[in-house]
């Protein structure tokens, strides 16, 4: 199937030169086009190794951190995008399938369909935890505790997911806003894919998780590894926003 006038694919990186080698072989290796990057004051070797690539000419970068949702809608504003889906794609993936093609398929086949999501596995071929139900206010406190962890929770069915990690997401672009505006920018770091998920599941639209296809990813699960770190902090504070925005649609959700 060709994909590329269908999807534009969107890579936020930060010092991630370690694992971008595999994703941008993977990227070549299965010949996907229209993937653009931001870079965000990465000071390692992400730069260099980006230059270096067959995508040299669609990089934006970016001299300070800025929010993830941001970064993505930026990459839309600044080269132009107007794609019928967008796919997110952490730089520390990499996958040995065309799992783009197969996600494409099955949007085709579920016309309410909002999002789509692959099954995840650990490098080390152990399923990752990424389909998951709405966290209710008590898990998430668990959770940044560190009493609760990622290797804890139970992966959803594919019939029953609420949301799925942001590392690899195809996005409908019906759920795109004004102004290029595909994620909530008001989210620094973390929720920003609770959120179009949410958002996508009240205006009809159902996530799809796709047990045909899948990727490969490093989980890094910075928030989690120190109580008192800004990671966890802004994993807090989104939560804290995610509530608030939805409130009533959100609370009173049988979670």
């Amino acid at each position: 199937m060709h994909t590329d006038s269908q999807v534009s694919i969107l890579v936020v990186t930060h010092n991630h030169g370690q694992y971008l080698k595999k994703l941008l072989k993977s990227l070549e290796d299965f010949k996907y086009k229209n993937v653009y990057f931001c870079d965000t004051a990465s000071t390692d070797d992400t730069v260099e190794i980006l230059k270096k690539s067959s995508f040299k000419n669609q990089i934006l970068f970016k001299n300070e951190l800025e929010g993830f949702a941001k970064n993505n809608n930026d990459l839309i504003r600044h080269f132009q995008l107007d794609s019928e889906y967008y796919l997110l794609l952490n730089p520390d993936v990499f996958f040995t399938e065309d799992f783009l093609s197969i996600l494409l398929q099955k949007f085709k086949q579920n016309p309410s369909a909002g999002i789509a999501a692959p099954l995840v596995y650990y490098p080390d071929g152990n399923l990752q935890v990424t389909w998951k139900r709405f966290p209710s206010l008590f898990s998430v406190i668990l959770k940044r505790l560190g009493i609760r962890k990622t290797t804890d929770e139970k992966q959803s069915k594919a019939s029953e997911i609420d949301w799925a990690l942001g590392a690899c997401l195809l996005i409908s672009q019906k759920l795109l806003k004004n102004g290029g505006r595909l994620l909530d920018e008001r989210y620094r770091l973390y929720c920003e894919d609770i959120d179009i998920c949410f958002e996508s599941k009240t205006r009809g639209m159902e996530i799809i998780g796709v047990e045909e296809t899948f990727i490969y990813h490093h989980l890094n699960e910075l928030s989690a590894k120190k109580i008192w770190s800004k990671y966890n902090f802004w994993n807090l504070q989104s939560i804290f926003k995610f509530v608030i925005k939805w409130n009533f649609k959100y609370l009173f959700r049988n979670v």
